[in-house]
């Protein structure tokens, strides 16, 4: 199937670009790699009247340091962070994560702030970017505003955005240069989308155990979640006493499940994350993704 007739607009400004999403209404969509939208509205599951095209706006495909951290444009391609042609300030999980989004071809044009406003947990972007505690900078006719990640992913393809404002920039705070981070992709082949998805951050002694370890989870739910009851089980163990069987209990209460009434499908996603989650931390101790 081929997608319903719509208007079509390439703005160059972000002025013209509200502009115009404003004029749309409920019936206009942003557009920028088209990675997600188009295959969706050739499957007729979407029917906007309006797109409104941001790939011609050149000020939001930038990135640029910052006294915490960095800014990057809505429109930063996932291959720009892979190859590290915009500033990286964690130390390398950005590249790290840019590098196992899809294939070549979709890391070339699909961009950080489009997956963003796509909200799908099992999705790099959205896990990472909740994890290192990013914020999105948005644009409207009425104005402007700056909204946690944590905040904007509301669920599976639902964010806090209104009708008429898009992304501009994602700002991500720099990782301290003690701190460890960890990253683990569960997917059938490489560039797939997860079926889970764990990132670690923390602090920790050299071969010896966490002090400090925050860990979110995508793929799980209909949005990352912060792995609260993991991370105590986590904190103050040594690594190598951090097995799956042990992380299986804490996932279950975080995720809200009753282990003991959980049934053969349900205990092997489970088992999948802790798996997953083990795997995460264990490449954080390593440091061989750092």
């Amino acid at each position: 199937m081929k997608a319903p007739d719509f208007r079509y607009h390439r703005p160059t400004t972000v002025e013209e670009a509200i502009a115009l999403l404003a004029d749309a209404g409920d019936d206009g969509k942003v557009i920028a790699g088209g990675q997600s939208l188009v295959p969706i509205m050739n499957m007729r599951l979407a029917e906007p009247e309006t797109l409104v095209d941001l790939t011609g706006v050149d000020e939001l495909r930038t990135g640029s340091k910052t006294p915490s951290g960095a800014c990057y444009g809505a429109t930063t391609t996932h291959m720009m962070f892979e190859y590290e042609l915009v500033p990286d300030v964690t130390r390398g999980l950005l590249p790290h994560a840019a590098a196992g989004i899809g294939y070549p071809a979709i890391r070339n044009r699909g961009t950080v702030g489009g997956s963003l406003a796509h909200s799908d947990s099992s999705a790099e972007w959205p896990t990472v970017m909740a994890a290192l505690d990013a914020a999105v900078h948005v644009r409207s006719v009425r104005g402007a505003r700056t909204v946690p990640v944590r905040e904007l992913l509301l669920g599976f393809f639902t964010t806090a955005l209104e009708p008429d404002e898009l992304i501009t920039e994602v700002e991500v705070p720099g990782l301290a240069p003690t701190a460890r981070w960890g990253m683990y992709k569960m997917c059938r082949k490489p560039g797939e989308f997860a079926e889970s998805l764990a990132v670690a951050l923390g602090e920790a002694e050299p071969d010896g155990p966490w002090r400090e370890v925050e860990l979110w989870l995508g793929a799980a739910a209909d949005r990352p979640l912060r792995l609260n009851s993991t991370e105590e089980a986590v904190r103050g163990e040594a690594f190598a006493d951090l097995l799956p069987d042990r992380l299986v209990a804490p996932l279950a209460a975080d995720l809200g499940q009753d282990l003991s009434a959980i049934d053969p499908t349900g205990r092997h996603a489970l088992q999948l994350h802790a798996v997953t989650v083990q795997r995460a931390l264990q490449s954080a101790e390593r440091g061989d993704t750092a």
